[in-house]
């Protein structure tokens, strides 16, 4: 039995935070992204979390991105852009309204990378950017990846 989501649609009852965050859009050396898959909801999604107080868009990147994919050789290569979404969070009773700015990662390793997936995370793909746009859950991640081919 699937368990119920923690989010859901905005609830105009419910008071609204602004979040920001960051992460990365990630290519191995064969040009493929990294797509991560949640546990709880099945979504496929792009590796981001929260800024934390001090930090700048680019450390929050680089440290979400480690903290969920254990990856730790990686260089920015630019901003790739930002997305902007409002959410219901069940466990805070609460609205996010949620600015992720996106960079375009490489990593700076040779061979495979090690990989260690925070426990949110079930599952993780290096797929052909094609493939990476056609599995990502949510049209904004899509955009993205998108984005950085144009």
């Amino acid at each position: 039995m699937r368990e119920p989501s923690l989010t859901g649609r905005p609830d105009p009852g419910k008071p609204v935070h602004p979040v920001v965050s960051a992460g990365g859009v990630i290519l191995d050396k064969q040009g493929r992204v990294l797509v991560l898959r949640r546990k709880q909801e099945g979504t496929w999604v792009l590796p981001k979390g929260r800024i934390e107080p001090g930090e700048t868009l680019r450390q929050t990147a680089l440290r979400e991105v480690e903290e969920e994919t254990g990856l730790k050789d990686l260089k920015i290569a630019r901003e790739i852009g930002l997305v902007r979404y409002i959410f219901f969070w069940r466990p805070d009773n609460v609205n996010y309204k949620k600015t992720v700015h996106y960079f375009l990662m490489k990593l700076n390793g040779g061979g495979e990378p090690e990989m260690k997936l925070e426990p949110d995370f079930a599952e993780h793909s290096w797929l052909e950017l094609a493939e990476a746009i056609k599995i990502l859950t949510f049209e904004n991640d899509r955009r993205i990846v998108r984005s950085i081919v144009n």
